[in-house]
């Protein structure tokens, strides 16, 4: 192990796989965030500018707009915050009491597991129900575009 080297053309491709400049990978300096793998962990963020959403599994630099983006810290939903969870058969079906106004909306919900992240593009204006396969227990994420980033447990 560490006995070989790429060859040097595959260096911007490798830099661009890893996320990391080309001066880590030539000093072996990888985050071990790409060892660990799960999805559980993975990053979050978003544009304040266009509302585009990015996900990553690791330390990376990410600008939408312009703009560097900074990964969003989940909070704990209080009780009034959480969706209401109903299972029906094997899946979980999933409806909240927030309001989908054009100004005050959930952007998007993710289910994620130790191995797979569902996404769910949201719109002002509809009404938010969800199905999800009931797999295993996993983290509930939402993005409200007035209240911020939440989760809770299913």
């Amino acid at each position: 192990m560490g006995l070989g080297c790429p060859d040097i053309s595959m260096l911007p491709s490798l830099s661009a796989l890893f996320g990391v400049p080309i001066e880590k990978l030539l000093a072996g300096n990888l985050p071990t965030s790409f060892l660990e793998g799960n999805m559980k962990k993975s990053k979050y963020l978003v544009c304040p500018h266009c509302g585009n959403l990015t996900l990553t599994t690791g330390d990376a630099s990410i600008t939408c707009c312009g703009r560097s983006l900074e990964p969003m810290t989940a909070k704990k939903a209080e009780e009034s915050e959480k969706f209401h969870v109903e299972v029906i058969e094997n899946d979980w079906f999933l409806t909240t009491d927030h309001p989908m106004e054009k100004e005050n909306y959930i952007s998007f919900v993710a289910f994620a597991t130790g191995d797979k992240v569902q996404l769910y593009k949201q719109y002002p204006e509809w009404d938010l129900q969800l199905q999800i396969p009931k797999r295993g227990h996993g983290t509930l994420f939402w993005y409200s575009t007035t209240k911020g980033f939440f989760y809770q447990y299913l």
